[in-house]
């Protein structure tokens, strides 16, 4: 398959196969071989080759050689085709090589074009292809031969011309002429028609088509193909190529550019079909401008005057053709231009009327725009006239304008233009604020033409007039006062006009009128104002202070406050802690200054109590106070006093006095204290009189007469007390020394009869009962589930009660 190296490495790829082809017909050998990139080769294709061992060198027929040692066979010299300079399909495999196309084309294949063909490379090394490819021709009867029947070439236009195209006779059909047919569309015809005529010749060896032309110039390098009947093989068909001399025709004239500019570079060109080649005379309005074989004219740099109408004439042996006219016209800026005013520009006065005029001499095209230029700045006008109907001291000025009409730009010389105007930039130098007794200069100046011949000052006072007789440029105060503060205007007259400019003086003084409008009295929760006023400048910085400390940053629902200058304003909800002294501060760079004024707030009683002096014992000494916190102070009293839902008025003075405290003075007090604002009731306070124990014996028995011996009493020592009791104990007058019961409860059983009390004790002291008899000289019954004792006898401190106890026992006798 391939050729190799001693390492086995692939050099020379040539398949090993056999393509049988037709006479006639061609061959394509494919190859590829690796090649150093900076190496040179000698490159050879064989057919059969066979090595010389005497001269080391491969011989046989060289069928495509690039070099002069070794020639190409004379037989192949028109026939063969080397295809190269395109890389193999074959991936490089070594960063130094690269795979070359060494592909071979054999056309018109003979029958003595059959062997085997093999590709060797001469280089450092020598190499050959191992495998070849060996092709066999085979015997085509139909392969086709073309030549003219008569041997005149080139043609003249209009002559007749027949063509011959035959092929063996045995070939069963005859050969085929590609023709044109209606519609320029071309097909392959060999039956007889007008142009094409079938004949047998040399005995009936030969079949022959012949073509019959009239030719014209377009026939000039028309290509005629002839083939074997039906045959789709393209490497059968033969060719021939007519050559048709004739006069010039279609000469046409073009211009690179049809926007030609002066100054730029344009080339005329003239092409014309001709044989033989045709020479060129360029034309300008009849006038000759070049003869020359070359079919361009260029003119270098135009100018304006190069303008005008171009053609060209093709001529060669058999006539002459003139091309169409090209009509150039050069384009260039525009040329002259000037300004013309249309008035007097030195004698102009404000207000008076200026026209200036940009003429153009020439320009190719017209100006489409003009642009206007006062002191090298744009103005707005762009028409080729600028006119200003109202002018002014800005005015005037350096004056051109520039043309310009697409293709270039030119501008007018300056023109002045001088303007005479009423004073302007009135500019009045000097401090605008000074300290009250220091002086003030004012100086005043002005641009104007002519120059200024009289300055006027006046003043518009801030708080009085001051007169100012002063013709001067200059105002001089020596001695400033508040009344120099304002605005000062300073008049400047020329022959054209008087105009003025004017500034502000601001005098600097200390705060002083300062004001404090409020109310002396208020009563609570009414709105006020608080207006604090001053005169100063530069403007104060004004406070308001009272009792809970600067009012404009006391931020609440009862507060807001509004400043302007040298005035603060405070809107307050009044509460009674707002009662007091209150500032107002005024302070700037010159001074400050303060005054005080004081705030009354009136309310009704508020905090109202009762404060006690004294104990609340019996028949102790008490005072009630009624306190109140007021403004103005309580004009009256009242004290009421609750006791078991009703109430009662008890006083009217600021102190409730009790002298003895009785039992019946406990309850609810209250005072009410009373002024012109309003009336306001204390909290309720209780008093309760304390008081030693009043003892009474509740008992079972009933008031009857009757007594039942057989029950017994069940006493309870009943204490009237405040604090309650706490201590009790029950006793028998027979032995007084001996505590019967601790209890309040007590009971006696008849078989003991005697005198029994009982004593109770609470932090006030100790009391005793009056004593009662039991079950002596008495009779006791039963009536109606009830005990009934019969006191029969007096006794002294002795009681009966009914009680409703119930007893645990009973007696049948005493």
């Amino acid at each position: 398959m391939v050729f190799c190296t001693s390492s086995n490495e692939i050099l020379i790829t040539v398949p090993e196969k056999i393509e049988k082809i037709n006479e006639g017909s061609c061959v394509t050998i494919p190859c590829a071989y690796k090649k150093l990139k900076d190496e040179k080769y000698t490159l050879l294709w064989f057919k059969d080759p066979e090595y010389d061992n005497v001269s080391k060198m491969f011989n046989g027929t060289i069928v495509y050689s690039n070099t002069v040692e070794r020639p190409q066979s004379p037989a192949y010299s028109s026939r063969v085709e080397y295809i190269t300079d395109a890389t193999s399909p074959m991936q490089q495999t070594q960063q130094n090589y690269n795979w070359i196309k060494c592909d071979l084309r054999i056309n018109d294949l003979q029958k003595t074009d059959s062997g085997k063909y093999s590709f060797r490379t001469i280089g450092s090394d020598k190499y050959m292809s191992k495998a070849a490819v060996q092709v066999i021709v085979k015997d085509n009867p139909c392969k086709v031969h073309t030549e003219p029947s008569e041997l005149k070439n080139p043609l003249q236009e209009s002559e007749e011309l027949t063509v011959r195209c035959s092929t063996s006779g045995s070939c069963d059909l005859y050969p085929e002429w590609l023709v044109h047919t209606s519609g320029q569309k071309q097909e392959w015809i060999s039956s007889s028609t007008d142009m094409i005529t079938e004949t047998e010749e040399e005995g009936g060896d030969r079949k022959v088509t012949k073509l019959k032309l009239k030719v014209t110039w377009k026939d000039d390098n028309r290509t005629l193909s002839c083939r074997p009947a039906k045959s789709e093989d393209s490497c059968q068909i033969r060719n021939f190529t007519l050559s048709v001399e004739y006069a010039p025709k279609e000469t046409k004239a073009t211009v690179s550019s049809e926007d030609v500019k002066e100054g730029d570079s344009v080339t005329l060109s003239c092409s014309s079909a001709g044989r033989p080649d045709v020479s060129f005379t360029w034309f300008k309005k009849e006038k000759t401008e070049k003869a020359q074989q070359m079919s361009n004219l260029t003119l270098i740099s135009v100018k304006p005057e190069d303008s005008g109408e171009y053609y060209c004439k093709a001529e060669n042996k058999h006539g002459a053709k003139e091309s169409n006219i090209i009509k150039i016209d050069v384009k260039y800026g525009p040329q002259g231009v000037t300004l013309h005013p249309l008035v007097n520009v030195e004698d102009l006065k404000e207000g008076d009327k200026l026209t200036l005029k940009c003429s153009v001499q020439k320009s190719n095209p017209t100006v489409n725009q003009f642009t206007w230029y006062k002191n090298s700045q744009v103005q707005s006008e762009t028409s080729e006239t600028f006119i200003i109907r109202n002018v002014t001291a800005e005015d005037k000025g350096s004056y051109h304008c520039q043309a310009d009409n697409g293709i270039n730009t030119a501008k007018s010389d300056d023109l002045r233009v001088s303007v005479k105007y009423s004073p302007r930039n009135i500019n009045i130098e000097g401090v605008t604020s000074v300290k009250v007794g220091t002086p003030l200069t004012l100086t005043c100046s002005a641009d104007s033409d002519p120059l200024p011949h009289m300055y006027t000052w006046k003043h518009k006072p801030a708080l009085s007039s001051v007169p100012l007789p002063i013709k001067t440029g200059q105002l001089n105060i020596e001695n400033v006062t508040i009344q120099h503060a304002g605005q000062y205007t300073c008049e400047v007259t020329n022959t054209i006009g008087t105009r003025s400019n004017t500034t502000k003086v601001d005098v600097l003084y200390p705060p002083f009128n300062l004001s404090l409008i409020m109310k002396k009295e208020v009563r609570e929760f009414e709105v006020i104002s608080i207006i604090c006023t001053v005169q100063s400048f530069p403007h104060s910085h004004l406070t308001v202070t009272g009792p809970q400390g600067d009012l404009r940053y006391i931020q609440n629902n009862q507060r807001n406050n509004t400043a302007s200058a040298n005035m603060l304003t405070v809107f307050m909800n009044v509460s009674e802690s707002d009662a007091g002294m209150y500032t107002c501060k005024a302070k700037n760079s010159e001074g400050h200054s303060e005054i005080i004024h004081e705030l009354i707030v009136l309310h009704a009683p508020k905090n109202v109590s009762v404060s006690s002096k004294g104990e609340q014992r019996f028949g102790r000494e008490l005072t009630l106070t009624c306190n109140a916190h007021s403004k103005p102070a309580p004009s009256s009293y009242e004290w009421k006093k609750r006791f078991n839902g009703a109430i009662n008025t008890v006083g009217h003075k600021q102190e409730l006095q009790f002298n003895s405290l009785e039992i019946i003075d406990s309850g609810q007090y209250i005072c009410i204290a009373h002024n012109s604002i309003g009336i306001t009731e204390s909290p309720s306070v209780e008093i309760k009189v304390k008081y030693a124990p009043n003892i009474n014996i509740v008992h079972n028995m009933t008031t009857s007469t009757q007594w039942n011996w057989e029950i017994p009493v069940h006493l309870t020592c009943s204490a009237d007390a405040y604090p309650p009791a706490t201590d009790y104990k029950w006793y028998r007058e027979e032995n007084n020394t001996t505590v019967l019961s601790y209890q309040q409860n007590f009971t006696v059983w008849p078989e003991n009869p005697g005198m029994y009390y009982c004593t109770a004790n609470n932090a006030i002291g100790k009391s005793r009962s009056k004593s009662i008899m039991l079950f002596i000289g008495t009779n006791v019954r039963f009536k109606n589930d009830a005990i009934l004792i019969n006191q029969v006898n007096n006794f002294t401190n002795s009681q009966i009660i009914f009680v409703t106890f119930s007893f645990k026992r009973c007696r049948s006798s005493i």
